[in-house]
């Protein structure tokens, strides 16, 4: 079952503020993701505190918040591991649905 991608504003800002060879990793990872969901791939991982869920995916150095919604994967943000925490925490206070 493939599932597309929309990558939200925020997402999109991000992506364009990597580096070229990150930024093909991190379209990359998404994309394989979306052709073959898997929630047990060590790589996904679904974080507690959000209603409705929310999913990160480790890509490199890379984080990627995402929902999957009906059949799409909704990509809120792209966002360097260290900065992770700090991004979790302002996302709480938005209500995405």
């Amino acid at each position: 079952m493939a599932l597309s991608v929309v990558l939200a504003p925020a997402a999109a800002r991000d992506l364009d503020r990597i580096a070229e060879d990150r930024r093909r990793q991190v379209i990359g990872d998404l994309e394989e993701f979306a052709r073959a969901p898997s929630w047990r791939a060590p790589r996904v991982k679904r974080l507690r505190g959000f209603k409705p869920p929310l999913d990160r995916l480790r890509s490199g150095d890379y984080r990627i918040l995402f929902r999957v919604v009906v059949d799409a994967i909704h990509a809120y943000r792209v966002i360097d591991r260290k900065d992770l925490d700090r991004a979790l925490k302002a996302f709480r206070h938005f209500k995405i649905r």
